[in-house]
């Protein structure tokens, strides 16, 4: 069986014009329970965004039914997420390479920043590969 990754903490606090705040009174009390001048690591965890995803899946199946190249937009989403190197090599059991294995896009695999780099990279790609701006011609349709 797989490992899964493990779920980090929920967070602490949050970027606001006038710094770094608690996000809630309970991780005030938790940041005042440590002395001054403690060091902490931070990591981002800007949120996915539901219309972002969407865009990226309609302008899948809009390339699909332009160019009916793919059979579906999954199918055209494991070919870019390859094209793209978003792939884990797969091993048998002497260590060799045998194949790739696609890695996931899912809200829960990727940040807001790594998906958005993806699906640019992803637009511009299949932009090129079907000779025209995906996003721009939906846009004007």
């Amino acid at each position: 069986m797989a490992a899964k990754k493990d779920k980090p903490p929920a967070p602490m606090v949050m970027k606001t014009r006038d710094g770094l705040r608690p996000v809630a009174a309970f991780d005030a009390e938790e940041l005042d329970g440590f002395p001054l001048g403690t060091e902490f690591d931070l990591r981002p965890r800007t949120k996915r965004s539901v219309p972002q995803n969407g865009l990226y899946w309609k302008a899948l199946q809009t390339a699909v039914d332009a160019t009916g190249r793919w059979q579906t937009r999954e199918a055209l989403h494991t070919a870019l997420k390859v094209k793209l190197g978003y792939v884990e090599p797969i091993y048998d059991l002497k260590g060799n390479v045998i194949g790739m294995k696609p890695d996931s896009t899912a809200f829960e695999a990727m940040t807001h920043k790594e998906f958005r780099e993806f699906m640019d990279s992803a637009m511009s790609v299949l932009s090129e590969a079907v000779g025209f701006d995906v996003l721009e011609w939906m846009e004007a349709a």
